[in-house]
């Protein structure tokens, strides 16, 4: 399967129009971490082309955060974006409180993790919100968010783990909203769903994986995702079958 690829002159133009699509709905976008990572991406788009190597590891942290990062406002925009201003109500408090934190997701600590959270929910909502599929992201979800599908609803809760030892107190407390939600739900047409963010377990946000072509890369990522799974799925098992 190849990836697709995109010129940075794309993606800055796709940024800044999820900027501005947001500011739209009312998001006060403060000098911080996304303005940032417009001015970072807005300079790379041109200076690439000329840049020696002692500039590019010069600016190598910011830029794998502003580049690692974007994308997430980027999904957000696409998916949401012919949808009426008064139903994105959740959504827009998400990306307000998801503008901020550190710059460079390499400074988040446990203590500055808040807004990268919301930002997640509201990625997980984008990318489960296919009206053309027939699948919608419930955007009053009493969850994180939810998903409509086939007349069912599937309520989620999200949480991003970014240490091992946190998963297990992490899947616990995801499990435990799910069950209050699910219990206020009348019929047998509603589910739940954890959905787990590990990629600062693999990459704490410093660092890019190089490979040598597309097929490599993704057989490297599947690997590495397999065998996180195998190591850990024990895990939310172990805490799921409690709760059954």
């Amino acid at each position: 399967m190849p990836i697709n690829t995109q010129t940075y002159e794309t993606v800055f133009e796709q940024y800044s129009t999820a900027m501005r699509w947001m500011e739209g709905l009312g998001i006060q976008l403060n000098p911080g971490r996304t303005s940032h990572y417009e001015k970072i991406v807005g300079h790379w788009k041109d200076a690439y082309r000329t840049a020696t190597a002692d500039e590019g590891r010069q600016i190598f942290p910011d830029f794998v955060s502003s580049m690692f990062e974007i994308f997430d406002f980027v999904s957000i925009h696409k998916a949401f974006e012919g949808v009426p201003a008064h139903q994105l109500t959740s959504v827009v408090e998400k990306l307000q409180k998801g503008v901020n934190g550190p710059i460079n997701a390499a400074d988040e600590t446990s203590n500055s993790t808040a807004a990268r959270n919301f930002l997640f929910e509201a990625a997980v909502a984008a990318k489960a919100h296919r009206p053309d599929k027939g699948i919608e992201a419930i955007l009053n979800a009493s969850s994180d968010t939810g998903i409509g599908l086939n007349g069912k609803k599937i309520w989620v809760e999200c949480k991003r783990v970014t240490t091992v030892d946190k998963m297990e107190k992490n899947v616990r407390k995801a499990s435990s909203q799910l069950e209050t939600v699910l219990a206020g739900e009348v019929g047998s047409g509603h589910r739940g769903i954890v959905a787990l963010d590990v990629s600062k377990i693999l990459n704490r946000g410093d660092q890019i994986f190089v490979t040598r072509n597309n097929d490599e890369l993704l057989a490297s990522v599947d690997r590495m995702m397999d065998r996180f799974i195998n190591e850990r799925s024990h895990v939310w098992e172990r805490v799921l079958r409690e709760k059954a």
